[in-house]
């Protein structure tokens, strides 16, 4: 992993809240009725399979892209940043308040072309660095939490 430049110690702690499957803490709607971000699918995953979402802040997101050794696809969206992640990756992980766990957000579809703007207003901030869709949860949970001034929490049962 790349040198992560030095956190600012002023953040808040992680969050505590999250769950799955419920309106979250910003008055989102439910998975079930939000919008999802349609994500090309690459060789050897399907079109519709379900993936989920880490939103950060576009500030956060250029620090995180720079220090991450690969990176999936990342989407934008107003000042949001969506990291493509697989379903479940907020299982035993606490994300630190600096984000948004976003559970079942996106889908994978049939290609098509994400330099024409992305779907539903989202554009392309990175393309995936391998031919996976993805970006590795872990190696984004540390850079999140690095970025953000807070200890990991994992809970291991």
């Amino acid at each position: 992993m790349k040198h992560l430049p030095p956190a600012d110690r002023w953040a808040v702690a992680p969050s505590r809240d999250t769950r799955r499957d419920r309106r979250d803490r910003y008055g989102d709607d439910p998975p079930a009725t939000r919008r999802r971000i349609r994500v090309p699918a690459t060789s050897g995953f399907p079109a519709g399979l379900s993936c989920d979402v880490v939103e950060t802040s576009a500030e956060h997101g250029l620090r995180i892209l720079e220090t991450l050794p690969s990176s999936g696809r990342v989407f934008t969206r107003g000042s949001r940043w969506s990291w493509i992640v697989p379903t479940g990756s907020d299982i035993d992980v606490e994300w630190p308040s600096t984000t948004r766990y976003l559970v079942d957000a996106a889908v994978l579809v049939p290609a098509y072309d994400p330099e024409d703007g992305g779907p539903d207003g989202y554009g392309r901030v990175h393309a995936s660095d391998q031919d996976v869709p993805y970006t590795h949860p872990i190696l984004l949970y540390f850079a999140v939490c690095c970025i953000a001034g807070v200890q990991p929490a994992m809970t291991v049962k």
